[in-house]
């Protein structure tokens, strides 16, 4: 198996977290009626966000183009009534428009060849006043997540490939990552885009990212505006995308 096949098996446990965090942040910034929403998970790998979230919403489909993880999703127990595994490209997806409430693009832009086509088919598939959730990484992030190598994504795409190669992990460096400024690039065919960080910082506790009193300090000493700045900075920036 190779390094990047591994890596796809990792952490079930983590993607529970996030998926319980999707749920939160959906509720809080959206305004979303989770038991009557209709949800796409767009590059759903294993099915386990998918499957978390099913329970909570009236009907929750998964994606991806990895035969063995849609086939490994669909043989789980929880898939079935009220929820569904499909093989599928995200900048080809199989649905009419407007068939869904919400979609969940986690992660995803970075492993596709047209980030901005993917991010036309989700508003695409998205009903009008459907919202996308959209958590995605830069190439300023200090620790590269797929690989955990330290500002690999900062670095010439052929001295990434170099390095890959020398440590045995496949031909070369495949992920494309957007400077976190270019990032609202890809959301032109939504009616609306909002940074949704700053926020989710603040209330960390509520969306499983630190303990109660982590909030509490985070809520006297960042102020709004301060936590815009720290916010700009982490790896991980959360959207929330309304058709």
């Amino acid at each position: 198996m190779s390094y990047r096949a591994e890596h796809r098996l990792h952490d079930p446990a983590g993607r529970l977290r996030r998926a319980a965090r999707i749920a939160s942040v959906l509720e809080d910034f959206g305004g979303v009626a989770l038991a009557q929403s209709s949800l796409l998970d767009v590059g759903a790998s294993h099915g386990l966000i998918t499957l978390a979230l099913a329970p909570r919403v009236a009907f929750a489909v998964g994606v991806d183009v990895d035969r063995q993880g849609v086939a490994a999703a669909a043989r789980d127990p929880g898939a079935g009534a009220g929820c569904a595994f499909a093989i599928a490209s995200g900048m080809q997806l199989p649905f009419a428009d407007g068939s869904f409430d919400i979609v969940v693009c986690n992660h995803v832009y970075e492993h596709v060849p047209d980030a901005p086509r993917l991010m036309a088919e989700v508003a695409r598939v998205l009903r009008p006043g459907g919202v996308c959730y959209f958590a995605g990484g830069h190439r300023l992030q200090l620790i590269e997540p797929h690989h955990r190598l330290p500002f690999l994504s900062w670095l010439p795409r052929p001295v990434a490939d170099a390095w890959l190669r020398s440590l045995g992990r496949g031909p070369g460096y495949e992920e494309h990552f957007l400077m976190p400024w270019r990032l609202a690039s890809l959301f032109t065919a939504f009616s609306s885009a909002r940074n949704i960080t700053p926020g989710v910082l603040r209330a960390c506790a509520r969306h499983g990212l630190g303990p109660a009193w982590l909030e509490a300090l985070f809520r006297w000493a960042l102020p709004l505006p301060l936590a815009r700045i720290v916010a700009s900075v982490l790896p991980t920036q959360l959207w929330l995308l309304r058709k």
